[in-house]
């Protein structure tokens, strides 16, 4: 367009010129009336030619002008078509945003009430809840709490699925049988002996979830036990007398020894550690009387020693020397017969035997002579 412009203004300025040539020539020279004509008439062709030429360039500036104009218009459109585009895109992007906050948070939601297992109940405020509210300046927990009978379990602002927009939501699980899972093992409880094999124990319990409401419950063991402690406990050292003849009996099983048959002698015997009873008769043939003794553990310490904790009697009864044995009304707590006694003396056997705890033993009656005596170790 600015082209166009600058043609025209040159040929203008060409008109310009012819015409000043034609006023040059007529001034300077005297010419004849036949060739001035032919001079006008070229003249006038040119004109005309400048004109033509002028009227097209017009034309090409006016559609031009259109043009220019069509394309701006067309260029405003679709600017504001893009702009159009755009706003639609960001609602429509705003929107999704919200949809996917929505899905999340339902999503949320919905995985806790499948720990749940249960629907929700909604509430919904009266017009004497909201007086009371408004008499007793309640928040809205506490306005929860008095339209769900204090149950209340989500508010307005949780916005579950099935609550929707309630003001409160109960959870109604308890009222769908769950059934019930087992919870984690617990540990090992303490080994039921410190060798020759014991019993380890654990635990598990049937609560994660418990069962309720009529829920299954936990198929399978709640408590599993293994061997512990299996290494042979050392032996335990037993060391007894008695005045006359002694004979010893080990869970039943008579054992022997040197020195049983002779009076304030000690024997001397080892016994396994797992050991439950010592069983022990003792036959008096006249003059003095008494048992005495103890069982030591391999560091020296004392399982047992002869005291009043013994059970004696002057009866012989069957299976007396067994662990299992019931002892009745003939067997009674074992008499201690005192320092005085002759065999607690420096002369005594007594003095080998190693407990500081070891005391001499009897049945209540002196006149007794054979005498049988037990102890659980």
């Amino acid at each position: 367009m600015k082209i166009s412009v600058c043609i025209i203004i040159c040929l203008a300025l060409a008109v310009e010129i012819v015409a000043d040539s034609l006023d040059t020539e007529l001034d300077s020279k005297e010419i004849a009336t036949e060739d001035l004509k032919d001079l006008l008439f070229t003249s006038m062709q040119s004109i005309i030619s400048l004109n033509d030429l002028v009227t097209g360039l017009s034309k090409q500036i006016a559609e031009l002008t259109i043009s220019s104009a069509q394309t701006t218009a067309k260029m405003e459109i679709s600017t504001a078509e893009t702009s159009i585009a755009t706003a639609s895109l960001s609602r429509e992007l705003e929107d999704l945003k919200k949809k996917v906050s929505t899905m999340n948070d339902n999503f949320t939601d919905l995985e806790s009430r499948k720990k749940d297992k249960g629907p929700w109940k909604c509430y919904h405020y009266t017009e004497s809840d909201r007086e009371w509210r408004a008499n007793h300046e309640a928040t809205e927990a506490e306005m929860c709490e008095r339209v769900t009978g204090g149950k209340f379990t989500r508010g307005k602002n949780d916005m579950v699925p099935d609550c929707g927009t309630c003001w409160c939501c109960q959870d109604q699980s308890a009222l769908i049988p769950v059934d019930g899972g087992w919870g984690f093992w617990s540990d090992w409880g303490e080994c039921s002996a410190e060798c020759d094999g014991g019993v380890q124990i654990r635990e598990r319990s049937c609560t994660d979830p418990a069962p309720v409401h009529g829920g299954v419950e936990c198929s399978g063991e709640g408590e599993e036990s293994r061997e512990c402690n299996s290494e042979q406990c050392p032996d335990y050292t037993m060391y007894i007398l008695c005045d006359d003849v002694l004979t010893i009996y080990v869970d039943g099983t008579e054992r022997q020894a040197a020195g049983l048959s002779t009076w304030n002698v000690m024997s001397t015997l080892n016994i396994p550690a797992s050991s439950e009873l010592i069983a022990v008769k003792c036959f008096n043939g006249g003059g003095g009387y008494g048992i005495i003794g103890s069982v030591q553990d391999a560091e020296g310490g004392d399982i047992l020693a002869t005291d009043s904790s013994w059970k004696c009697s002057n009866t012989l009864e069957s299976g007396w020397s067994l662990p299992g044995f019931k002892e009745g009304n003939t067997w009674r707590a074992a008499t201690d017969l005192g320092d005085s006694n002759h065999m607690m003396g420096q002369n005594g056997g007594g003095k080998d035997v190693p407990s500081p705890n070891k005391r001499a033993i009897w049945t209540d009656s002196s006149s007794d002579i054979t005498v049988y005596c037990r102890k659980t170790i």
